[in-house]
């Protein structure tokens, strides 16, 4: 018996590492569901194995109890991971007819094959359902991509290992139970699957913990935004897909930033920043790249959006600047902004893009501030003038 206690040991003790890994980054709440899946499916096999609590109908229940319990949570996670645990329900809702249906056929018409499918094919469905419902993961992090694939092919796996073996059940005798292929393939399976599930689940999470170092390393804590080097990696990758082609440059400044500061304090021209950056937000594409450089300077990179749409874009941030109250900031205060626009060059760097942008942010800066330049299309601003070359 303690060799066939392998594989729940095994369970238990990546649900133990998953448990670990939870108590150490307390908001992956995903980690703790998952753990508790693992620890529940272990439970499982141990009521089989042991065979307590004693007698068909008890042990059937509670092992089926455990084992869906456990696929269950564990699809609750993964639920939780997409950002949808509300969604829990419906494997929840599974896991429960599959119970009854475990009930029905040992307690009322005792049936072992019928047992099996129901079993096996419940906790497939299960864990299917929570991925179909969680298939947003599909078009998330490689981490998130890998994870929705392998419970996919968890919950796969026990329809056709359940149709291959089932056959070999001939007899309803718990002894001859344990020794069929059936038994034995399970939990071969079990031992294989959860290992591979368990150190696939230690992976991803230290590879979020890597991807959320970076990201910390990456972004500017004052406004949320990229910073420098955020901004200089992630347009890196972006420029060098022609996918993402024309791309526009837009550099942007806040106007006498510096006497926000003498006047109101520091806490103010902070408040001023955050403010800025949620405007900046507000009036962009979820996959637009924000930046702040530093100081009172901001960027963003608009892929698949040519200078003309650009221009548009930076004439509304900067009417949108205007006319926003930054009383959370001082009471009374306004503030504006100047900006300059550039479509990026086949090939140039994003040092050179820069360049350009900052030389039009400039222009608009010595000619009055609060205005908009871009090239070739012309200055934009407060006294409206008509469009010529800068």
């Amino acid at each position: 018996m303690l060799l066939a206690l392998i594989q729940p040991i095994l369970l238990f003790i990546f649900a133990a590492a998953i448990g670990g890994l939870w108590a150490w980054r307390r908001q992956n709440l995903q980690l703790a569901f998952m753990a508790i899946g693992f620890a529940l499916f272990g439970l499982g096999l141990v009521i089989q194995i042991t065979e307590i609590p004693a007698g068909v109908v008890p042990n059937a229940i509670a092992s089926a109890l455990a084992y869906g319990s456990g696929v269950t949570v564990f699809a609750i996670g993964v639920l939780t991971r997409a950002g949808v645990p509300e969604r829990g329900f419906a494997p929840a809702f599974v896991g429960a007819v599959m119970v009854v249906g475990i009930w029905y056929f040992a307690a009322v018409d005792y049936n072992l094959m019928a047992r099996v499918y129901i079993l096996n094919f419940g906790l497939g469905l299960v864990l299917l359902a929570g991925a179909w419902l969680a298939r947003s993961l599909r078009h998330g992090t490689a981490t998130d991509r890998i994870l929705f694939w392998l419970v996919i092919g968890l919950g796969l796996h026990f329809f056709p290992r359940t149709i291959l073996t089932a056959g070999s059940i001939v007899s309803d005798g718990p002894e001859d139970f344990g020794q069929t292929l059936f038994w034995r393939t399970a939990t071969f399976a079990s031992a294989i699957l959860g290992l591979v599930m368990g150190i696939g689940i230690i992976v991803l999470t230290m590879a979020d913990v890597i991807a959320s170092t970076q990201k910390e390393r990456d972004t500017d804590p004052l406004t949320g935004l990229a910073n420098r080097r955020g901004l200089e990696a992630e347009a890196r990758r972006l420029m060098a897909d022609p996918a993402f082609e024309p791309i526009s440059l837009i550099v942007c400044d806040l106007d006498n930033f510096k006497s926000v500061n003498d006047r109101f304090g520091h806490a103010a021209g902070d408040e001023v920043l955050r403010i800025f950056a949620d405007t900046l937000r507000e009036n962009t594409r979820g996959h637009d790249l924000l930046a702040r450089q530093g100081g009172e300077e901001f960027v963003a990179l608009l892929p698949r959006f040519p200078a003309e749409q650009a221009l548009a874009f930076a004439e509304r941030l900067r009417l949108a600047v205007a006319a926003h109250s930054f009383d959370e900031a001082a009471a009374g205060l306004s503030v504006t902004c100047s900006l300059g626009v550039v479509q990026i060059k086949k090939g140039e760097t994003l040092e050179a893009a820069l360049a350009r942008a900052d030389e039009l942010l400039y222009a608009a800066k010595h000619n009055g501030r609060n205005r908009t330049y871009a090239e070739r299309i012309g200055p934009v601003g407060r006294k409206g003038k008509s469009p010529g070359r800068v």
